[in-house]
């Protein structure tokens, strides 16, 4: 049982085949408009508007060409100079009918619909315009026949083998047989739309690319990214401006929280058509999850300019006034859906999904269940409401909700991967204590269980100290024997690149053991890490911003500033770049880089920091009231702080001054290093340039290049004596032709002039290292780790000298480093553990060997410097208790 990306559907749509010649006039400026030559099309189509034959067909193509670009005005304006020469032509009328149906105008829509199916009751546009219009009124018995007949009629056609070829009328059959399989529940004719209907398409017009799209749409509805994505690339293969191609990719990339991506595929949608409502939803989605509310307003109400009865945007425009707190405004549009639709399933759908996104659960699940109630029939807002009862840690609610959802849709690639989960979750153990449930596989984390339950209560009683507040009822956590159930548990895919997080009332992480983990990581840090997101989100009612909790998180881990966050938040103060309480929401979600990204979590504990430093402990707990109380951020600095924001900001900032001046001052951003092709790009250009030719010598030497490495060092050398790199490239030269004593003279020689160099004398250490002259080797390396303190590799080379030297104090004192630096670093913790224990030292001993169990609670090395250590303090009972959670391996 896997959890997988996709649930496979045997989509074989052909792939285009060489374009036919034209059969007919108007074929090439059919073509030019599906490749996406708009323009060029139009122009094809306008020359045969006077043509008698032609005229009808010219016009609907120039009006196609309009609505491609949302030039909808100029496509109704075509259309009704057509009707003016033939008035009942039912091709012009059904076309006029399904602008009208985009903008919203249903009434002369459905009007334009009915007198063109008065002209010809079998036209496939028209019917699917009143089809449309019967659904979005929720008029279901007519949309019910309405849909029922594209199928049946496709069916008889079929029968009487006069099968429909026509690509238009085939896509609308697609599109009517997928919202019947919607209500009535017919998997087989998913599956039967994608690999019959839609691929048919592409084999009778080869550059159809709306079928491609429709795939995808389909399969993004079913959280089938992959296949999705690379259906919405074969469109763009067929038509690179197809503007709902990029908007599907958009979702697509929203869906798997890429949220750059999504911004540049909405981007793209808008610049080829500035007005599709797809294009804006997207965009709004965007700025939603960004917080940007106003933003996601203004582009929500441009879309609703375009259709004023659109559920899907509907939904977004009560989204925001519901997070505006304009409570009239939202039981206005409320009240305006349902006027026009007494049971607006997808609109409590849609509104529902956007409510869970920005964690609004009580409200999402109270609107899921009413779109279920407009419609009991349809799976969306059960599998939603199933995946939200899981985010809640309602499992016996989510796997009744989840089984009625797929017996509905069995290709809900989200709904199938979590039943899977549920059922994992029926072998393991659970174990509770005061306020935690936990859930573990008995025979490979049982002990790991033992301590994480321990370790949740003393977190917990700290926590409720700090914070002034307790979650009600019993915490739910999750341990996985398998990384791939853990992201299945948290996301509902596989794809998932953490190894823990909190969804609320339920923290998951996979253990450090699981399988498909790479990698041994420190549990008690997570654990740390994740508790407070369960504290905060309770406080607050899932109303903390995510600086808050993101900065409370990482403090509680209370492992400070790394290294290389401290490189990033000088370069950016440098530039007078730094984030702010405006700007760092947006850092989290669409970071313009991954050292933004990093610096959005570096200012958020310092944020934190200053709080509690200014102001005490207690106000953080003042302060997640206060956004429990539903004030913003600006009101709950001037309510717990007494300071306007701009205050607030100014402090902070002479916060981080002062922290900024006390890094070492080595601490800058390390240069990207040009690839080999780049260097002799850039050789070729300037060969005056010394340390382009030292590292291009370098990457010779690298390459056994040693002629050409040679020639170019020496040219170098002799324009540049004792230039740092040239000069470590010689005496790797003369250390291969077996002249150690010339080698370090050369390095030596450097160093006179450039006694500060890390390169130079990284390199000299490494020399005496070999010569085994460990304390010259020691002193080299400590100068660098003053002067490079983000490189670990000194601390490498000091815990080798120091161990070599048998230099206790100073050895420990580089594995304190190391720790620092490094939170999943074993070794480090068990070798102190080590040299503790042989001093005699026992309670830093126990400290230290605790950390390495919070690694890996089956250390043996761990365990038993632990035991010892707890023994000698005379804290036997606790020692028992430990070591009756190895059984006989306590012995050990």
């Amino acid at each position: 049982m896997r959890i997988v990306a996709c649930l496979v559907f045997l989509v074989a749509v052909a792939t285009a085949h060489a374009d036919e010649q034209p059969k007919n006039p108007l074929a090439e400026a059919r073509l030019r408009w599906l490749k996406g030559n708009y323009a060029e099309a139009r122009e094809l189509y306008e020359a045969k508007l006077k043509d008698e034959k032609l005229q009808t067909v010219a016009a609907i193509g120039v009006a196609r060409t309009y609505v491609s670009e949302g030039e909808y005005a100029k496509a109704l304006e075509v259309l009704a100079d057509g009707l003016k020469k033939s008035e009942d032509d039912p091709d012009l009328l059904a076309a006029q009918g399904d602008v009208q149906y985009l903008l919203g105008r249903w009434d002369d829509a459905l009007k334009s619909a009915e007198a063109a199916i008065k002209k010809k009751e079998k036209h496939f546009l028209a019917r699917w315009v009143r089809a449309r219009i019967f659904r979005d009124r929720g008029e279901a018995k007519q949309t019910d026949d309405e849909m029922r007949w594209f199928v049946r009629t496709y069916t008889q056609r079929s029968e009487a083998d006069d099968d429909i070829k026509d690509p238009d009328e085939l896509l609308i059959v697609g599109l009517a047989g997928t919202e019947n399989a919607r209500v009535h529940n017919l998997n087989r004719q998913f599956e039967f739309i994608l690999n019959e209907i839609y691929v048919d398409i592409v084999k009778f017009e080869a550059n159809c690319w709306m079928a491609e799209y429709q795939a995808g749409a389909m399969l993004l509805e079913k959280y089938n990214r992959p296949q999705a994505v690379r259906s919405f690339d074969n469109a763009l293969k067929m038509n690179p401006r197809a503007a709902e191609a990029f908007v599907g990719k958009g979702q697509a990339a929203l869906q798997g929280y890429e949220i750059k991506d999504a911004e540049q595929y909405a981007s793209q949608a808008l610049k080829i058509n500035p007005r599709l409502p797809s294009a804006l939803r997207l965009q709004a989605d965007i700025h939603l999850i960004s917080g940007e509310i106003a933003k996601a307003l203004e582009v929500v109400e441009e879309a609703k300019k375009i259709n004023d009865h659109d559920e899907s945007t509907l939904a977004r425009l009560a989204v925001c006034l519901h997070l505006m707190k304009q409570t009239e405004k939202f039981d206005q549009v409320v009240a305006a859906v349902k006027a026009v639709n007494p049971k607006p399933g997808l609109f409590y759908q849609e509104l529902a999904q956007a409510l869970e996104d920005r964690k609004f659960y009580t409200e999402a699940e109270k609107f899921f269940n009413l779109a279920i109630e407009q419609n009991d029939k349809l799976a969306a807002p059960k599998s939603s409401l199933g995946l939200l009862f899981l985010r809640l840690g309602k499992e016996k609610e989510a796997r009744e909700m989840l089984d009625k959802a797929f017996v509905l849709d069995r290709f809900n690639v989200r709904v199938a991967n979590s039943r899977k989960v549920l059922t994992h979750l029926e072998g393991y153990a659970t174990s509770e204590s005061k306020h935690y449930i936990l859930r573990f596989h008995e025979k490979s984390d049982g002990i790991l269980a033992a301590f994480i339950l321990e370790f949740l209560e003393d977190q917990h009683a700290q926590l409720a100290k700090d914070f002034g507040f307790e979650p009600e009822g019993k915490v739910l956590i999750e341990v996985f024997n398998n990384h791939e159930m853990f992201s299945g548990r948290t996301v509902a895919l596989p794809d998932l690149h953490t190894i823990g997080a909190c969804t609320g009332r339920v923290v998951t992480m996979v253990s450090p053991h699981g399988k498909d983990v790479s990698k041994r990581f420190n549990w008690g840090r997570v654990i740390r890490h994740e508790l407070v997101h369960v504290f905060n989100l309770a406080q607050t009612d899932f109303l903390v911003p995510h600086w808050l909790t993101e900065g409370l998180a990482v403090r509680n881990e209370g492992t400070g500033r790394p290294p290389s966050w401290n490189i990033i938040l000088r370069d950016r103060f440098e530039k007078n770049d730094l984030l702010n309480l405006d700007t760092v929401l947006l850092a989290f979600v669409r970071p313009r880089s991954q050292n933004e990204w990093m610096l959005a979590y570096c200012q958020s504990l310092l944020y934190v920091e200053y709080i509690i430093q200014t102001y005490g402990i207690a106000s953080v707990g003042k302060m997640l009231d206060a956004y429990r109380s539903g004030l913003d951020t600006d009101a709950a600095i001037k309510k717990v702080c007494g300071v306007e924001k701009s205050v607030f900001e100014k402090g902070y900032r002479e916060h981080v001054t002062a922290i900024v001046k006390a890094l070492p001052v080595a601490a800058k951003p390390r240069e990207k290093a040009l690839t080999f092709a780049e260097l002799e790009k850039e050789h070729e250009k300037n060969p005056g340039n010394a340390d382009t030719a030292a590292n291009l010598a370098s990457e010779y030497l690298r390459r056994k290049r040693t002629g050409d490495a040679r020639k170019l060092v020496d040219a170098v050398l002799e324009k540049s004596k004792g230039h740092p790199q040239a000069c470590i490239v010689k005496a790797k030269l003369l250390l291969a032709g077996g002249d150690e004593a010339d080698a370090r003279k050369v390095i030596e020689s450097a160093l006179a002039d450039n006694a500060k160099d890390v390169r130079l004398l990284g390199y000299l250490g490494r020399l005496l290292l070999d010569a085994k002259e460990f304390a010259k080797a020691a002193d080299k390396f400590e100068q660098c780790r003053v002067l490079d303190p983000l490189d670990d590799e000194w601390l490498d080379q000091l815990r080798e000298v120091y161990t070599k030297l048998d230099d206790k104090e100073k050895l420990l004192d580089v594995l304190r480093e190391v720790a620092r630096n490094d939170y999943d670093d074993l070794q480090s913790r068990r070798q102190m553990a080590k040299i503790l224990s042989e001093q005699k030292k026992f309670a830093e001993a126990e400290t230290a060997a605790r950390e390495a169990l919070f690694i890996d609670v089956l250390d043996p090395d761990a365990r038993k410097f632990l035991l010892q250590a707890l023994r000698e303090q005379k804290k036997d009972e606790e020692a028992e208790r430990i070591a009756g959670r190895y059984g006989k391996e306590s012995d050990k």
